[in-house]
C-alpha cells in the first residue's frame, strides 16, 4: 500500500493525443551495490582511496564536561561493532533537566555523556529535521553516525553499506531497551545531512546516518504525533537527486569524491526537506507458495522486555556450528520476536525476508519467505542443497551445520523509484535493525547467530530461487556453537 503522489518521468503532447512514456532509470545505488558484490574480499582498495591521508576522528574530547549516564537515557546496552571495529558514534541532543541542555557524545567505554555543544548547538541539530518543534519537547534525541576510518581497511568499498547495517543494529539495540522502560521511541531517517554534520562538527570520515527520538511514556506529544508519521514514514529525496553520470562534463565534479561510497553518500543526502515527500509502504499480503503458520511465541513479550537487561555483552565473532536441531517453538519465537521493534523502522516495507531451513523440527527443509504481519512463512522452494549453500560464503566452514539462515533482499530499482537514492540507506538500516533483533532473540533462547559479511550474491540467489531483480543486503546464520 502506497501513500505517494503519481510521478511521470516524461510526457509528450500532440494536438490529438497525449503519449506518456517512461524511462528506465539506472540508479547509482544499483551500481554501487553491485560493485561491492563480485569479489567480497577485494572490492575496492583502501590504498587507491588514499585513506592514509584521512585523519582518524578524535572522540576523547579532553577538557569537556562529563556526566554519568542516567537510567532515563538508554543509548546502547551492548555496543554493536562490526567484527570488533568501532563503526558507530552516538551523539545525544538533550533538552530535559537531567543534564544541562546541549549536545553530548556518548562514550561507550566509560558509559558517560561528554558535553560537546551548548543549547544553541542542540537547536541547530533539531533545525535539520522536519519535526524540529516536536524534537524540542522530547526527552532526548540520539544521532547515529557511521565511522569509516577503520572499517574501510576491513571492508574496502563495501565499508559504507556495512557501517549502515551496524547503525541500524545499534538503533534496534537502543529502541528495544528504551521500550522495555516504557518509553516511546521513534526512528528518524529524514534530515538535512550536511546541516547535522556541521552542527555536530563531524570530520569527513564520520557520517550522520540515522536518529532516534525518545519521549517519556506519558508524553501527549508522542501520542498525538504517532499517526502523523513520526516513525514509519520516510522522506524521499527523488525530487532533488544529484546527477551521477559517466559523461566527461561531469567527470570533474565526480572526481571530488575519493571513492564510490563517498559518491553514494552524496546521492543519498537530503539538501532541502521542502522538496522531499513523505512515503509510507506497508506490505502484509499473502505470498504464493504453501503457507506455514508459526506457533505462538514460547515466552511472553513481558518476559522479553524484562530479561533483556540481564543479557551480557557478546562479540559478533564467527564460530563453527555443531549439528543441532532447533525446536519448532524456538524457531517460531525467534521470527515472531522480530516484531518487538518496528520491522519498518525507517519507512521500509520494501525489504523481503527469506528463511532457509536446514534442521528445524517439524519444518520441511527448503526456502521460505517470511511476512511478519501475517505470522507465517511461505515455501518458495521445497529443497536446498546444504553443501552448495555453504559454498556461497567466502569461508564455507562458518556456514556449515547452521540450523537455518535468514537473509534480506530488496528490489533496488523499485525502492529507489519510491524513495529516491536515499532508499538504499533506509534498506540497509532496516536490515541491520532486523539482524540485531534476531541476534537478541537467539541469545534469549540459548542459540547463536552470526552475521556473515562475505557472501557471493549471485550464487546464493540462484540456489535459493531469489528473483533476478532483487539484491542481497545482509545474511545471518543461526545454530548452536560448541
Amino acid at each position: 500500500m502506497f501513500f505517494f503522489a503519481p510521478y511521470f518521468f516524461g510526457r509528450f503532447a500532440q494536438f490529438d493525443k497525449i503519449v506518456v512514456f517512461f524511462i528506465d532509470v539506472n540508479y547509482y545505488s544499483e551500481t554501487y551495490h553491485e560493485s561491492t558484490q563480485y569479489e567480497p574480499h577485494g572490492s575496492g582498495d583502501p590504498i587507491v582511496l588514499h585513506w592514509e591521508n584521512q585523519l582518524l576522528p578524535d572522540f576523547r574530547f579532553e577538557g569537556c564536561q562529563r556526566f554519568p549516564l542516567t537510567a532515563s537515557k538508554c543509548i546502547l546496552h551492548s555496543p554493536v561493532f562490526a567484527d570488533g571495529l568501532p563503526s558507530v558514534a552516538v551523539f545525544a541532543v538533550v533538552f530535559d533537566d537531567d543534564v544541562p541542555a546541549g549536545v553530548y557524545y556518548f562514550d561507550v567505554r566509560s558509559q558517560e555523556l561528554v558535553r560537546v555543544g551548548d543549547k544553541n548547538a542542540a537547536l541547530s541539530v533539531c533545525s535539520a529535521f522536519p519535526e524540529s518543534d516536536l524534537l524540542k519537547q522530547s526527552q532526548a534525541m540520539f544521532v547515529y553516525c557511521g565511522v569509516m576510518a577503520q572499517n574501510v581497511w576491513r571492508f574496502k568499498e563495501a565499508a559504507y553499506r556495512r557501517v549502515q547495517i551496524d547503525v541500524g543494529a545499534a538503533c534496534a539495540n537502543t529502541m528495544l531497551f528504551a521500550k522495555s522502560q516504557g518509553k516511546k521511541v521513534f526512528p528518524l531517517g529524514g534530515f538535512v545531512d550536511d546541516s547535522v554534520a556541521v552542527a555536530l562538527k563531524l570530520p569527513s570520515a564520520v557520517i550522520p546516518l540515522a536518529a532516534l527520538v525518545q519521549f517519556p511514556e506519558n508524553s501527549m506529544v508522542a501520542f498525538n504525533s504517532e499517526d502523523d508519521g513520526f516513525g514509519e514514514f520516510a522522506y524521499s529525496n527523488r525530487n532533488e537527486e544529484p546527477v551521477v553520470s559517466a559523461d566527461p562534463l561531469m567527470a570533474e565534479s565526480n572526481a571530488r569524491y575519493p571513492s564510490r561510497f563517498m559518491l553514494q553518500n552524496r546521492c543519498e543526502c537530503i539538501n532541502d526537506l521542502s522538496k522531499c515527500v513523505k512515503v509510507r509502504r506497508v506490505s502484509s499480503s499473502a505470498l504464493p507458495g504453501d503457507e506455514f503458520p508459526l506457533t505462538p511465541a514460547k515466552f511472553s513479550n513481558e518476559y522479553y522486555m524484562r530479561e533483556m537487561w540481564y543479557l551480557s555483552s557478546q562479540e559478533n565473532l564467527a564460530r563453527p556450528f555443531v549439528r543441532r536441531t532447533v525446536d519448532l517453538d524456538d524457531f517460531s519465537t525467534m521470527l515472531r520476536w522480530l516484531e518487538m521493534g518496528p520491522v519498518t523502522a525507517f519507512g521500509g516495507g520494501l525489504l523481503k525476508i527469506w528463511v532457509v531451513v536446514f534442521d528445524v523440527m517439524f519444518v520441511y527443509s527448503g526456502v521460505y519467505r517470511y511476512v511478519p504481519f501475517r505470522k507465517s512463512i511461505y515455501m518458495q522452494a521445497s529443497e536446498v542443497n546444504a553443501k552448495k549453500f555453504t559454498k556461497c560464503f567466502a569461508v564455507p566452514e562458518q556456514a556449515a551445520n547452521a540450523s537455518f539462515a535468514l537473509f534480506v533482499t530488496a528490489d533496488l530499482k523499485e525502492a529507489c523509484g519510491v524513495l529516491g537514492e536515499r532508499a538504499y540507506r533506509y534498506l540497509n538500516l532496516n536490515a541491520g535493525f532486523l539482524l540485531e533483533s534476531l541476534n537478541m532473540a537467539c541469545r534469549f533462547l540459548n542459540k547463536d547467530s552470526f552475521v556473515d559479511h562475505y557472501v557471493y550474491q549471485d550464487e546464493l540467489k540462484k540456489l535459493c530461487f531469489v528473483p533476478e531483480g532483487e539484491s542481497l543486503l545482509a545474511c545471518a546464520l543461526v545454530g548452536k556453537c560448541k
